[in-house]
């Protein structure tokens, strides 16, 4: 339930609250409402005026009116001080609902009136006020012991979203985390397989790793302790990635392994200069199922168009790896031809935090032994990513997001030790070019005159260029001969002999560049050889 439902929420609360009170109320206001009545007939209106004369009547209406009054302030006063802080919503009601709570038998099914109170419930616990009074009423407990006894999973949903609003509140979090137990029942709920509960799930976790970021580091290490503890967190995080056709739930997921690992990261590298005698980072989360999850995943919201209306008709999972299509060889930033092939839709939120969590678990030292398992997986998802780039109106005009995205691309590359794999050279090549060229294309103007543009500045550009051409020529010098002939008797012709003329023009002052000038000359001479 979102903060937007809240408002609605709030009369029902109202009326939950004052109960028989409203009918006092209710019928104060009918009271009131009779001087409206028509007026009465003659015979009527002589005797009632003669008697208006009296003084006694008028009294005993005074007196009326004042004891209404009175019992209507009574009720706003009940009502003021049954309500939760400054908030409209009732003590009572949320008490009695945690109750009812306490009282459902583990074997029996959610009433249908328990499961509106407790959505009812769950909406309010956005306000910090009713999270103060839940805590206050050991609510947490009295979840976690209603998730561990019953196996219903509408009230895994509705319980983990009330618990997950609640987390938002850095005191929920602290009393959550004070018991191991609690954590370990959080973690062994990856294997339901219920997505909507799990959207919750993963709205937990981010909430808690918030925090950590925000100061409260104690909160990652009792949590990556009892990551640790159970073998088995990484694997069924993986399983949720590797299992799911919900692109919702995929992209929750993906975002919240992000923040458990940033979160347990800090703490590897606190460890690494303390006594404490924590398991290893990679043991805990290098694992395949986790690696495996993360990239395919991203694949599947990684489809293009055509990917996307296959699945619809056929109801494809998607899980697998597919084959990278060569014919995609010639994308380019608002070219015709590139306008002709499906496009890549993805939120580019979804595309950063792939890259951060590729980005940890290569570099970690005990990865680098591994990393041939997933290299040509990672490499798929990297020219996915490129792909992308290379659509019109993504890589120009180079801003912030466009350079975190080529920062990453590199490093992670470094860490695979440059692995080369022809169609992340080719897209690769198609960045650069389109770089190169829109420098060209400001070579009759001054620096100024760039600058005046609604752009970035000229050398921003020559530097990113500069490190996709050094990337290349790593790639180049990586790859075995007889691979590279092969590959650019395929490859655009015009490209290869641009990236040729730019190795021979920066050669003299970078040794990498040099070597891999070299190779591409020794294999261009030896393709030309074959052509004849």
């Amino acid at each position: 339930m979102t903060k937007e439902d809240v408002d609605s929420v709030e009369r029902e609360s109202v009326a939950a609250m004052a109960g028989n009170e409203n009918e006092l109320l209710l019928q104060s206001e009918n009271k009131s409402n009779d001087s409206d009545a028509p007026e009465l007939n003659d015979a009527e209106h002589t005797e009632n005026k003669s008697e208006s004369n009296s003084p006694q009547p008028q009294e005993n209406q005074n007196n009326e009116d004042a004891v209404d009054t009175a019992d209507e302030q009574e009720l706003l006063e009940r009502m003021r001080a049954d309500a939760v802080g400054d908030t409209m919503y009732s003590k009572k009601f949320i008490l009695q609902t945690l109750m009812r709570l306490s009282q459902q038998k583990p074997e029996s099914a959610l009433e249908l009136d328990l499961e509106d109170d407790l959505c009812k419930l769950w909406d309010m616990s956005v306000s910090p006020e009713v999270v103060a009074l839940l805590l206050e009423s050991d609510a947490i407990e009295l979840i976690m012991f209603a998730i561990a006894g019953s196996e219903d999973v509408r009230l895994y949903e509705i319980l983990t979203g009330l618990l997950g609003n609640m987390c938002a509140q850095v005191e929920c979090v602290e009393q959550l985390t004070a018991n191991a137990d609690w954590i370990e029942l959080l973690l062994k709920l990856c294997t339901c397989m219920d997505t909507c509960m799990l959207l919750q799930l993963m709205r937990i976790y981010q909430y808690v790793m918030a925090h950590v970021v925000s100061g409260k580091e104690q909160l990652a290490i009792d949590w990556y302790i009892c990551f640790a503890a159970c073998e088995s967190s990484a694997k069924n995080l993986g399983f949720i990635l590797q299992q799911s056709v919900s692109d919702e739930l995929l992209i929750a997921a993906l975002k919240a392994i992000n923040a458990v690992l940033a979160s347990c990261a800090l703490v590897e590298e606190e460890n690494a200069q303390s006594n404490n005698k924590l398991k290893p980072f990679a043991e805990v989360f290098l694992v395949q199922e986790l690696c495996d999850g993360v990239n395919n995943a991203f694949i599947r919201l990684m489809r293009d168009d055509l990917e996307k209306q296959a699945d619809e008709v056929d109801g494809l999972a998607g899980d697998q790896l597919p084959v990278a299509n060569s014919n995609d060889n010639d994308d380019d930033d608002g070219d015709d031809d590139s306008q002709s092939l499906p496009k890549i839709n993805c939120d580019v939120e979804v595309i950063q935090t792939y890259l951060n969590i590729c980005t940890i678990l290569v570099q970690l030292p005990e990865a680098q032994s591994s990393m041939d398992l997933y290299a040509a997986s990672i490499m798929y998802c990297l020219t996915r990513i490129l792909q992308f780039l290379q659509q019109p109106m993504q890589l120009l005009p180079l801003g912030e997001r466009q350079e975190e995205y080529l920062e990453d691309l590199a490093h992670i590359c470094s860490c695979l030790k440059y692995f080369y794999e022809k169609d992340a050279f080719v897209h690769l090549l198609g960045i650069w070019t389109i770089l190169s060229k829109h420098i060209v294309d400001y070579a009759d103007y001054d620096e100024n005159d760039f600058e005046s543009c609604e752009d970035e500045p000229r050398w921003q550009y020559e530097e990113h260029a500069f490190k996709l051409l050094r990337l290349l020529g790593h790639m180049l010098i990586r790859a075995d001969e007889s691979i590279l002939v092969k590959d650019m008797q395929e490859m655009d012709g015009n490209r290869v002999e641009m990236l040729r003329a730019a190795l021979q023009v920066e050669q003299d002052e970078d040794v990498i560049l040099q070597s891999a000038q070299l190779r591409l000359s020794a294999v261009l001479n030896e393709v030309a050889g074959q052509a004849k």
